[in-house]
């Protein structure tokens, strides 16, 4: 009917790119199509206190090669996405329950690596409109898997023609920027959300987090960190309405900044997140992420201001042997609980959704 609200979305696991083209749209209209690889990015990112690291790692480099949302999706490279690698992570957790940890692992790896590859040749060919190419990485998708199913991985070592699949290395040395000693990345969340920020020898990360806010923007800035031991902990920091202290820009818009110093002494990974008041507007900010050796990135992400939405975990991170790897999430969720269960963060009693015990 004409004039008829549109009915309750459910915005959990959205991306902010993804609520700011709902946001655009008038009443009534149908939400618009979310981008391809987003059930299994958000299967992924659940299942990361399971999944070996550098799977986590492969895994979302692969859903990073998905278009747009609107934008044409190859057929292969959606049977990648919407088949292959869901059903190679099934068929690990089935041969993890049966207590094959080790070969399960490896065959994973493997079978990662294989569907990375020809998820970047896909994108090349697609760039290139080299039809003949295309048809290849079909072609050896079908041949390569045609034996997968959900209840176990069949890897058995098979030949490969070096025009098909390239080497790939470890997910950090793929297409990844690299962040050195006072230098700058912009991780944009879509085109290229990662970055590798190296250190010559291992230990705590002293970090300052900045988030660039409107004068008057209610918010509340934290961490969620899993340690090596396994323990779960959280900071934050909240700002209030009328007492932020502007920054100076020399612009008309005052701007308030809220800061957050953090020392990870044995990070495994964690999460930076943000939390607004419902009521305002969507806000679009920047977090500026420093290290102790001067390494800075900056994620534009957004604040949705959103009843259903009003947190959106901004970037998620790694503590790898080759140094941390970030990643601009920008994904939402309602609540503190949501989002550690989102990013499969488990073990925590919780007063309520808001609210973990410490």
């Amino acid at each position: 009917l004409p004039g008829r609200a549109r009915p309750l979305t459910e915005f959990t696991g959205w991306t902010t790119t993804e609520y700011a083209a709902y946001h655009a749209l008038p009443a009534g209209a149908p939400a618009p199509a979310r981008r391809a690889s987003s059930t299994i990015a958000t299967r992924v990112n659940a299942l990361s206190a399971t999944l070996p690291t550098e799977a986590v790692l492969l895994s979302r480099a692969i859903t990073d090669t998905a278009p747009s949302a609107g934008d044409d999706l190859n057929p292969t490279l959606a049977d990648l996405l919407e088949r292959y690698l869901p059903e190679s992570i099934s068929a690990y957790e089935v041969s993890t329950r049966r207590g094959r940890n080790d070969s399960a692992e490896q065959l994973l790896m493997t079978q990662l690596r294989l569907l990375h590859t020809v998820a970047l040749n896909i994108d090349e060919a697609e760039t290139a409109h080299n039809e003949r190419d295309l048809q290849i990485q079909d072609r050896f998708l079908r041949e390569r898997f045609a034996n997968l199913t959900p209840g176990d991985l069949d890897l058995t070592e098979r030949p490969v023609t070096a025009a098909t699949v390239r080497s790939i290395d470890a997910p950090a040395r793929g297409r990844n920027k690299t962040a050195t000693p006072d230098a700058r990345a912009f991780l944009d969340p879509e085109r290229q959300p990662v970055v590798l920020f190296k250190r010559a020898t291992g230990g705590a990360w002293d970090l300052t987090l900045r988030l660039a806010l409107p004068k008057g923007q209610a918010t509340i800035l934290g961490v969620v960190q899993e340690t090596t031991a396994g323990a779960t902990n959280f900071v934050h920091r909240g700002n209030r309405r009328l007492l932020g202290a502007r920054r100076p820009t020399g612009f008309k818009a005052p701007q308030v900044d809220l800061t957050l110093q953090v020392k990870l002494l044995s990070p495994k990974r964690f999460f930076i997140y943000a939390e607004s008041a419902a009521g305002k507007d969507l806000t679009d900010t920047v977090l500026f992420f420093r290290t102790d050796n001067g390494s800075q990135a900056e994620l534009p992400t957004a604040l949705t201001n959103h009843a259903r939405a009003p947190l959106t975990v901004i970037a998620s991170a790694y503590d790898t042997p080759d140094g941390l790897v970030l990643r601009n999430e920008s994904v939402l969720f309602p609540d503190l609980r949501s989002a550690c269960t989102g990013f499969g963060y488990g073990n925590i009693t919780w007063l309520d959704r808001h609210t973990p015990i410490v």
